[in-house]
């Protein structure tokens, strides 16, 4: 009976679905270890993001263009066509981390937390009308 009642209780567990396309919403800020980098960014409801990115030395560059999600993967472009470059999977397993794995085959892992933008990084950053500018590719 003990043995029933156990399958029975496994058999109502259910998979937590993620719905990727609501968690990815909002403001996240990542600090690559492998990089001297600092990056936030933006995801809206309509597809559309914002990325303020600073490499090295200097201040945020900021990036727009739209996002699309096919399954658990995220894909997107730069405001002047130019595709980021690559697609990666997310992972939404802790709660208030969203983490982005490469699909390019360099399999690059960044790690990002929900986290506002600072209104100084927003309002000093670099508007950037390319996805290339001065040799300093986004990191997405």
């Amino acid at each position: 009976m003990a043995a029933l009642m156990l399958i029975a209780t496994a058999c109502k567990k259910e998979d937590k679905k993620v719905d990727y396309k609501k968690s990815i919403v909002g403001e996240w800020h990542c600090t690559p270890a492998e990089i001297d980098a600092d990056v936030y960014v933006s995801f809206a409801e309509d597809g559309s993001f914002d990325l303020f990115q600073k490499i090295g030395e200097g201040r945020h560059r900021h990036y727009t263009g739209d996002w699309a999600i096919e399954g658990k993967t995220l894909s997107g472009h730069y405001a002047d066509g130019t595709d980021w470059g690559s697609a990666y999977t997310m992972d939404f397993s802790t709660e208030g981390t969203m983490v982005l794995t490469a699909l390019n085959g360099s399999e690059e892992v960044m790690v990002y937390v929900k986290e506002e933008i600072p209104s100084d990084i927003k309002n000093g950053a670099v508007e950037v009308k390319s996805a290339y500018t001065e040799d300093i590719r986004p990191i997405l």
